[in-house]
């Protein structure tokens, strides 16, 4: 995620937020939003979800969510 951020700057204006999966993986948070296994993306967009890749980590992977996003 670093290197697209780094190479698109306009994705910083999307909101990101870290969950550590081995603190919080069996928390209400990730019990809600069926997050069932690590290198999970949710994307929302005005509060609602609008696409998730899991363990694709890859800029090409999840590049798509960041444009979705804007």
């Amino acid at each position: 995620m670093r290197a697209l951020l780094d190479s698109h700057p306009e994705y910083r204006a999307v909101k990101i937020i870290r969950v550590d999966w081995d603190k919080y993986g069996r928390a209400p948070i990730t019990r809600e939003l069926e997050v069932r296994s690590r290198s999970t993306l949710v994307m929302f967009r005005d509060g609602k979800e609008i696409g998730r890749v899991v363990a694709r980590t890859s800029k090409a992977g999840i590049e798509p969510l960041f444009k979705a996003a804007l």
